[in-house]
């Protein structure tokens, strides 16, 4: 359902969705549909639709969480720092103008047009037939009804087919943000490492203010963390939470 492009499909895995546990259904519904679906997004998600980031950072970061806040910042800053050398060195070794996931995702679209029939109706309009259906392009606005192209703002298979009948060049029809020239901006900014505590320049109202500690009661024991516990059966693998006492 995240992923639909279509009100159609969306509805056809709701449908799905609700037959299983009708409570589901509902949750979704009062989470709205606008904050997790493609479809009824107010926004251009640019292929965007997962929160996977956070989860590598704080993986990546399992080893430092325990550091005062200044070392922490200085690790999370090296750690970047690599990323983005990394990222920049594969951007600048690159010879596709695309950067490589979006020239895949191009390359795949490729494929699946050799087999559609295209049918002009104006100068910009088209209609393409894929696997029996229709499907409408309208290049002068860049869009199909399939939803793709204007949705991941790169040409779906549909508008391909329309792009080789006609003979144009692809590059005017793709975001210019999946660039390898804008890919490059992305990394080329420093980041830079916090002064040496001697160089500060920390204003007189900051230096008069007392941080006190926060008002909380302490636990007896240890700290606790969470945990998660893989655990496998016969339908798959999940993962079930649970609470762990931290080694002495």
């Amino acid at each position: 359902m995240a992923k639909a492009y279509t009100v159609e499909k969306f509805d056809f895995h709701m449908a799905e969705v609700e037959k299983i546990d009708k409570r589901v259904k509902d949750y979704l519904m009062n989470v709205g549909y606008e904050r997790w679906s493609n479809t009824y997004s107010t926004v251009n998600r640019t292929l965007t639709m997962t929160s996977n980031i956070v989860k590598s950072i704080n993986a990546a970061l399992k080893a430092a969480m325990e550091l005062p806040v200044l070392p922490l910042l200085e690790y999370i800053r090296q750690l970047i720092g690599r990323w983005n050398i990394t990222n920049q060195k594969n951007a600048i070794e690159s010879f596709t103008d695309l950067g490589k996931k979006y020239d895949t995702m191009l390359s795949d679209n490729l494929e699946y047009s050799h087999r559609m029939k295209v049918t002009p109706l104006t100068s910009y309009l088209y209609s393409v037939l894929d696997k029996g259906k229709q499907k409408m392009v309208f290049l002068k606005y860049q869009t199909c009804s399939c939803r793709r192209f204007q949705l991941d703002e790169l040409p779906c298979a549909h508008a391909w087919a329309v792009l080789k009948y006609k003979y144009i060049d692809h590059i005017e029809y793709f975001s210019v943000y999946y660039t390898r020239k804008y890919l490059l901006k992305t990394y080329e900014i420093p980041i830079y490492p916090v002064p040496d505590e001697s160089r500060w320049k920390i204003p007189a109202k900051v230096l008069d203010v007392k941080v006190l500690p926060p008002d909380v009661t302490k636990s007896m024991g240890s700290p606790r963390k969470w945990r998660c516990k893989p655990i496998s059966n016969e339908k798959g693998r999940f993962y079930v939470t649970v609470w762990r006492r931290r080694s002495q």
